[in-house]
């Protein structure tokens, strides 16, 4: 059991460990606590006027003070009951255990016990930083000895070397490696960018403007710029986060994420950066940063987007020209830059092809206003960024399709108004012209009801880039082998006027219904998958960059959606660079049969390959 005179020692300081004037009720109470405390343990106590303490916490009850202190002194609850209550000895050990068991579990002395045991093992801790510090104090001694020593009498102590080779390996656990100093960033964005965004590179880093749009066509090096100004910003400061959005999150991987992946590998960082492309979250090791990438199918859900400090001071949304009006433009914003006051935000887009489309009105009126606008094109690239194939093939289109070109290279606006195609035909395809082809393509889109199925055969002719479509079929509530019936019958004619013969042509289908591919393969249809994933936009460019020639009377389906055919519209009645879904099945088969020549046409994927 403790002692009254340790008692006084133990508990003479306040919760926060300083001592505190006492009043003559603390000195009192405090005189006839320890006093009672003295006799029970056959120890009689006297104050000393100056080491009179402020006693705190103390029981009222001198038993109930005696049984705790005596727990905390190492004895059971049975020995230290019977301490407290010495006429406790006379009784059976089971009446003095359950008497023990009833007052340890009372709120207050289960309290004071708690608080007693805090106090002791705070006394008797010897911090890991004291012990650090004695083995380091022996050290020093013991080198001081053997340096002393070896100069006076020319030979070394053995008794101090030992000590110090002890409290050398000890210490050794626990040694740091010198910090090195921090390197700052740096690097030449000079050889990283394209001509063209060194002006918005340079306004970046004087902090000139926020908001940064970038508009050009295929080989700009837009993004690459986006891509390498997001890093240079985590790089920079360390209370920052980025966020990079696209429309549409099944897009993300292989764009926006694998373009910020190569200007963290471009500038030689690849080592300080966690990328997992299945989180779609690159992380900063060092410093814990965050580089996000969120999909904006639900604009409501962006204010969802946290950051464990800091704040995302890093905006950059890219292909921004797939998002619904400057409406669903400001809801992100609004949303995702909160808490901090250094922003940057960034758009790319390739400009969509109606001049009336949203943001090339948007971008319009920031060039009216004099506001900056960064225009680039792929001849303002380095050809080795590009590759010698990449030029060959936009040379080629210019040669071919000017209009295309402009378009798809240039980023220039060439249609007007909604219209989804300008470049179609309708007029007669004679009968000749139809025994004269010989570069067949046909497409269908399943469907059962009210959606039909539909079938469309068309000629290729790649020189001109000109799709000719002469055949269509269709219909409600059609099973496979119906469906296979019709195909082949539209495949059967004669080649020298006398005998017809089944043209076991490739028919692209619908891969959305695998089950109905094999259907008409068991009868007999050479029926193929299109491949058409993640391809709806890029096989809509194709047939808009091609001449389209189309038999309204031999295909009435197919001329009606072709010429109805318009983008959407949001609910600020602004033209999108979206095509709705719908009303568009002979269009979807002619997509279908042309899904070969529309991923050729895709010169330019991904992120821009890195200068050598």
């Amino acid at each position: 059991m403790i002692s009254p005179r340790r008692w006084e020692s133990h508990v003479s300081r306040g919760e926060n460990g300083c001592e505190r004037h006492l009043t003559h009720t603390d000195t009192a109470v405090g005189y006839r606590l320890l006093s009672r405390l003295g006799r029970l343990s056959g120890r009689p106590f006297r104050f000393q006027s100056d080491t009179l303490r402020t006693i705190r916490g103390m029981l009222t009850n001198p038993r109930h003070e005696t049984f705790v202190q005596s727990i905390i002194g190492g004895m059971s609850q049975r020995k230290a009951y019977i301490e407290a209550y010495p006429n406790a000895a006379k009784w059976k050990p089971e009446t003095v255990d359950s008497k023990a068991s009833h007052l340890f579990a009372e709120d207050k002395v289960r309290t004071r016990y708690e608080e007693l045991q805090a106090e002791t093992a705070k006394d008797a801790k010897i911090s890991r930083v004291k012990l650090l510090k004695r083995l380091d104090c022996l050290a020093d001694k013991s080198e001081r000895v053997i340096t002393q020593v070896y100069d006076e009498e020319g030979r070394i102590n053995f008794n101090a070397s030992q000590a110090l080779i002890s409290a050398t390996k000890e210490l050794l656990p626990f040694a740091e490696d010198e910090a090195e100093e921090k390197k700052l960033f740096v690097a030449d964005f000079g050889l990283l960018l394209a001509p063209d965004f060194l002006k918005p590179h340079r306004m970046i880093a004087r902090r000139e403007a926020v908001d940064f749009w970038a508009g050009g066509g295929r080989g700009s090096m837009k993004s690459s710029w986006a891509s390498l100004e997001v890093v240079k910003d985590i790089e920079e400061n360390p209370d920052h986060h980025a966020l990079v959005m696209m429309r549409y999150k099944n897009q993300l991987r292989d764009s926006a994420y694998t373009q910020v992946v190569w200007a963290i590998q471009i500038l030689g960082l690849e080592d300080d950066y966690e990328m997992p492309a299945s989180t779609l979250r690159i992380r900063k090791k060092s410093t814990g940063q965050l580089i996000i990438f969120k999909g904006c199918d639900n604009p409501n859900k962006v204010k969802g987007v946290k950051v464990p400090f800091g704040y995302i001071a890093i905006l950059w949304m890219e292909e921004c020209d797939m998002f619904r009006g400057m409406a669903e433009i400001r809801k992100v914003q609004q949303s995702a830059i909160r808490g901090g006051d250094d922003y940057i935000r960034m758009y790319t887009f390739n400009p969509p092809r109606s001049k009336q489309c949203w943001i090339n009105e948007h971008v319009q009126g920031l060039k009216d206003r004099g506001l900056p606008y960064f225009e680039s094109n792929y001849l303002r690239a380095p050809v080795e960024w590009l590759g010698e194939q990449f030029i060959e093939d936009a040379e080629e289109l210019k040669r071919t399709d000017p209009q295309a070109y402009e378009h798809e290279y240039m980023g220039i606006p060439v249609g007007l108004g909604g219209d989804v195609f300008d470049r179609y035909t309708f007029r007669e395809i004679t009968d000749g012209e139809i025994a004269a082809f010989d570069n067949l393509r046909c497409g269908q889109d399943f469907g059962w009801f009210p959606d039909p199925w539909a079938f469309t055969m068309s000629e290729w002719q790649a020189a001109t880039r000109t799709i000719l479509t002469w055949y269509e079929d269709g219909g409600n509530k059609l099973p496979p082998n119906i469906q296979a019936e019709r195909i082949k019958a539209a495949l059967t004619w004669s080649d020298d006027g006398r005998t017809e013969t089944y043209h076991h042509a490739r028919v692209l289908s619908d891969d959305a219904r695998n089950d109905l591919i094999s259907a008409q393969r068991d009868a007999g249809v050479n029926a193929r998958a299109s491949e058409k994933g993640f391809m709806r936009e890029a096989s809509y460019e194709f047939l808009q960059s091609c001449t389209w020639v189309i038999d309204p009377v031999r295909c009435p389906h197919l001329a009606k959606e072709v010429r109805e055919m318009q983008y959407e519209k949001n609910a600020d009645d602004e033209w999108l660079n979206s095509i709705p879904d719908g009303n568009d099945h002979w269009v979807d088969a002619t997509r279908y049969a042309f899904m070969r020549e529309a991923k050729k046409r895709r010169a330019y994927r991904g992120a821009t390959p890195p200068p050598k």
